[in-house]
């Protein structure tokens, strides 16, 4: 399984390297972003870990990400590529951003 991230996820990415660069570090911001990178390719391997949101849409699920949490849907039957959706900070409200 592979992994895409959407236009608004891309996004989320950047905003947040700024927002960590601005804040710590280049290295930090750097860290967080292949930390984020890494769980999207781990959560390929890892379905069983999934979290399904229904309350918030269907076939969306979800998996913190320490600050954060990603928000993805799987395509494909048997899903063959998750696209990651959003990447929130865990205190945004999900319904309002998705």
């Amino acid at each position: 399984m592979i992994y895409r991230l959407s236009v608004q996820a891309e996004a989320d990415l950047a905003e947040i390297w700024v927002y960590s660069a601005e804040q710590w570090n280049l290295e930090q911001a750097d860290r967080y972003i292949d930390a984020l990178l890494s769980r999207f390719e781990w959560l390929c391997e890892n379905l069983l870990l999934w979290k399904p949101r229904p309350e918030i849409t269907e076939g969306l699920y979800s998996y913190p990400q320490q600050s954060h949490v990603i928000y993805f849907r799987a395509q494909g039957d048997p899903p063959g590529l998750i696209e990651i959706v959003r990447v929130l900070h865990g205190r945004m409200e999900p319904a309002r951003h998705l």
